[in-house]
């Protein structure tokens, strides 16, 4: 399996780089493989850029560059982007603040237009900056209620004593408050050069015409060099640092910290490296030494590398009980590392995920426009085939060294953010380096190696029907087998069973969920490593999702591994061992992970609401079950229930990638073996509750978070389409709640809705996130926001700007192949049928303004 792929999708001559007389540089890929086109534009100016009086001001200036224009007022730069059928977004990071917008190719040349005005005009009006600041201070606070942001930037902090990556760097209240319009316009007078941005475009479009479009958008921009006030650079390496932190959180991080070189430094590959090797996919020695001996429910490294400076971390959560403990395993495996060579297995494994990985990122036409503005950003877009060069080609020797030069023991800064009610883990530095050094567990080995045997090909399949571009086969047992082929490297996969929470009662919740879990953790033929590390090598991980309808299996790797991925994954799900630590290993990874819930402040409100509109139905058995239920399981449930429920339902499988349909026919009949089709799952329709009810808990927070739900519509009812264009008009950037809730009464930085459609019914649901002072603020005039659709018609502006944004948008979601998987199994499975996927548009454009009102009249009381 060393094999890799080398097809360089920027090969030289097709990449066309133009650069302005003012010094725009301008990267243009035509690609026509999707009717889809991306527009990257990337300022190289970000937090390292600011000055220490104003904090925070690049990321203010993001926000203000979708604030209006000369030429388009506040809110016309969405609205006009969503009526071309694309979307926009931006984010700040330290070295740079990246603008990006995708449409359907038709839509290029207005959004390209847009995009240049927002560009060189923004206004930065002073009552509409007063406005957006009351905005960014709530997005500020809502990143103080997320404990992995909290601990991973109070890290950087304690590793540095002079750099401005130390800063909170989204900025904190006192000093936004104290931003003027002059500090504004001279910040984006200075950056936003045509020198210091890069414009990258990739998609199905004509070169000549572009670049003529570029010229005059561009062109006449006043050139100039941004002046630049470098920050106070670090001097001596830090002596090792420990800081603990205590809050409302029901599960501990901790964060050990290295400072490490540059993005264009020489070992910065190696350190990439290092961090994969460490923790990227289940093979990884922290995931096995740290997750798997349930010491943590998640472990990451990563070594980050803006311009300037790089931080090495290893973030772990888990248990407050045993934090100190998985630091220490994760203290030895990187000692470990420092004093001995990486085998040649795990060194394989991880360059074949990685040039898996890279390729995913490249299935999209936003994806490869990024990774120009990227590279060219550091300098060169060409870089990025060194590095990729680079990285498939590092030796175990340039890995240790790279460790052992940089991630010394003695220069380490450890950071604990632990429950308030959990007992103190150190004193000191002094104290916290001992427990470090006190590690006794036994470092993790490479698992045994192991081979999958040449995939049984079975033809005794038939094909059933071909529909919507999807053929559709049937195995002798009955099994459905949908295939759509395209041109992707990258072949997606999926088994799915019918089921999920929807067959279980509180008492068992969440046994669907564990038992899926438990089933990647060894079969007859393999451990739970073998596995992990079979995968891996392959480019992917088998992923396992539970859902309330359904539970699903899936795996994505390059098209070569097909047979020997759903050979893999098949045998995972037909014959899991099921043992008893494994077991209990999952067990705990469930329960950290419903703690883990309560931390974060938009899932959980939005689960309270879920739970409370679907008590006493089905849909209200949390798919994660709950603390109680979970604990009460017991191996010869879990495995009963898999036995009997799950691997007797109603299965359907998936694949979508560059295979052949017949072929691949034959390798899923052969890997199913006597797998057999069940009878479909039956839910009682949803009865939405008679009155209205509330769920209230008081958390010490900066935020107080709100999601109100109301009945929706489920997959089958018409009223499905019209529910998407009511939360189409009112959700997102140029939507009704953000225009009024965000933009004119700054009440949030998150605010918006969506339709959940489910086979036995829907849920309409929206989330808002504020101060708590102004809680009934929001509240109010959510409420408010709703009752306007029971009263009044949208306009056609509104309803044909939706439209075309739904029909765009989805257009574009078809580029990535694990989007069409799930789209066609969904249709096939609880739709009525495949032909729906060719039905979108029409029953998007055939929803009227009337209809809306009348859903709304209907369900929004």
């Amino acid at each position: 399996m060393s094999e890799r792929e080398h097809t360089d999708p920027f090969p030289a001559d097709k990449v066309v780089r133009v650069v302005l007389s003012n010094g725009l540089r301008a990267l243009l890929l035509p690609d026509h493989s999707a009717p889809v086109a991306a527009v990257v534009t990337r300022v190289n100016a970000g937090y390292f850029d600011e000055t220490d009086d104003v904090v925070g001001i690049a990321h203010v200036l993001e926000h203000m560059f979708f604030k209006g224009t000369e030429q388009r007022g506040v809110g016309d730069i969405a609205k006009e982007t969503k009526a071309s059928g694309g979307y926009l977004n931006a984010h700040t990071i330290y070295d740079n603040t990246t603008y990006y917008t995708v449409l359907p190719a038709n839509g290029l040349k207005s959004g390209l237009e847009i995009q240049a005005d927002a560009y060189a005009n923004s206004v930065i009006a002073a009552a509409e900056l007063a406005s957006e600041l009351e905005v960014i201070i709530q997005e500020a606070k809502r990143k103080s209620d997320n404990p992995s942001a909290v601990a991973t930037e109070t890290t950087y902090e304690l590793l540095h004593d002079r750099h401005r990556i130390r800063r909170w760097r989204i900025g904190r209240e006192a000093g936004l408050r104290k931003l003027t319009r002059q500090q504004l316009m001279a910040f984006y007078r200075n950056f936003y050069r045509p020198s210091n941005t890069i414009l990258a475009i990739a998609g199905d479009f004509d070169v000549a015409e572009i670049t003529g479009e570029i010229e005059r958008l561009y062109g006449k921009l006043d050139a100039g060099i941004p002046d630049r006030k470098p920050g106070v650079q670090e001097r001596n390496d830090p002596p090792f640092r420990y800081r603990e932190l205590s809050g409302d959180i029901a599960q501990s991080q901790v964060v050990i910290g290295w400072r490490t070189p540059d993005a264009h430094h020489e070992d910065t590959p190696a350190l990439d490296f290092a961090a994969s090797l460490l923790a990227s996919g289940r093979a990884s020695r922290l995931y096995r030494a740290v997750r798997e001996r349930k010491l943590a429910s998640s472990i990451s490294a990563h070594n980050y590398t803006p311009t300037e400076v790089g931080v090495f971390t290893v973030h772990l959560e888990g248990d407050a009980e045993t934090s100190v403990d998985a630091a220490r395993s994760t203290w030895q495996e990187i000692a470990q590392l420092r004093s001995a060579l990486p085998v040649a297995q795990e060194m394989e494994r991880v360059k074949n995920v990685f040039a898996s990985r890279w390729m995913r990122r490249l299935e999209t036409m936003e994806g490869k426009a990024n990774h120009l503005a990227d590279w060219e950003g550091l300098g060169d877009w060409r870089m990025g085939r060194k590095y990729f060069d680079r990285f498939v080609q590092m030796s175990a020797e340039e890995v240790r060294h790279s460790v052992e030069k940089y991630l010394s023991p003695d220069k380490a800064s450890v950071l604990v953010y632990r429950p308030e009610s959990a007992a103190p883990v150190a004193a000191d530095a002094k104290a916290m380096r001992q427990l470090l050094d006190s590690g006794q567990s036994s470092p993790v080995e490479a698992p045994p190696s192991a081979n999958i045997a040449a995939p049984t090909v079975d033809a005794s399949f038939q094909q059933d029907s071909a529909e919507a571009g999807v053929f559709v086969f049937r195995t002798a047992n009955g099994i459905p087998l949908l295939v759509k082929r395209s041109l992707s490297p990258i072949v997606h996969m999926e088994m799915q069973v019918t089921g999920g929470s929807s067959r279980e009662t509180m008492d068992i919740a969440g046994i669907s969920n564990l038992a899926a879990r438990t089933t990647v953790k060894g079969t007859a033929k393999y451990s739970a490593e073998q596995i992990a590390s079979l995968a891996e090598e392959m480019g992917g991980s088998i992923g396992v999702s539970a859902g309330r309808d359904s539970v699903s299996w899936t795996f994505s790797v390059p098209a070569r591994f097909f047979s020997e991925a759903f050979a893999l994954m098949a045998d995972v799900i037909l014959n899991p061992a099921m043992a008893s630590n494994s077991f209990e290993t999952e067990r705990h990874a469930a329960l950290s992970n419903i703690a883990l819930i309560r931390d974060d402040m938009y899932s959980y409100p939005v689960r309270l609401a879920t739970l409370s509109a679907f008590a006493g139905h089905a849909y209200g058995i949390p798919v994660s079950g709950t603390e109680e239920s979970v604990k009460s399981l017991s191996l010869d449930s879990v495995r009963s229930w898999y036995k009997d429920q799950m691997m007797r339902g109603e299965w359907t499988i998936g694949v979508v990638g560059d295979v052949d349909p017949n072929a691949a026919a034959g390798v899923v009949a052969g890997a199913l073996g006597k797998l057999r089709q069940g009878p479909a799952l039956t839910v009682p329709p949803v009865l939405w509750p008679a009155a209205a009810s509330s769920v209230v808990e008081t958390r010490d927070k900066a935020q107080t978070a709100m999601a109100l739900a109301f009945e929706g519509a489920g997959i089958n009812d018409p009223d499905r389409y019209v529910a998407a264009m009511i939360a189409t008009v009112a959700s997102g950037l140029g939507g009704r709640f953000f225009e009024e809730l965000r933009d004119r009464q700054s009440l949030a930085y998150t605010v918006h809705a969506f339709n959940a459609s489910h086979p036995a019914g829907g849920m309409f649901l929206s989330y808002i996130a504020t101060s708590p002072e102004k809680e009934m603020a929001a509240r109010d005039g959510l409420l408010g926001q709703f009752e306007e659709l029971t009263h009044s018609l949208v306009s056609d502006d509104e309803l044909q700007r939706a439209k075309r944004y739904a029909i765009g948008t989805h257009a574009i979601a078809q580029e990535s192949g694990g989007h069409v998987l799930s789209e066609m199994i969904s249709a096939f499975t609880f739709g009525k049928g495949l032909s729906e996927l060719d039905e979108y548009e029409q029953r998007i454009n055939a929803v009227t303004a009337e209809e809306m009102r009348n859903f709304a009249r209907r369900n929004f009381v």
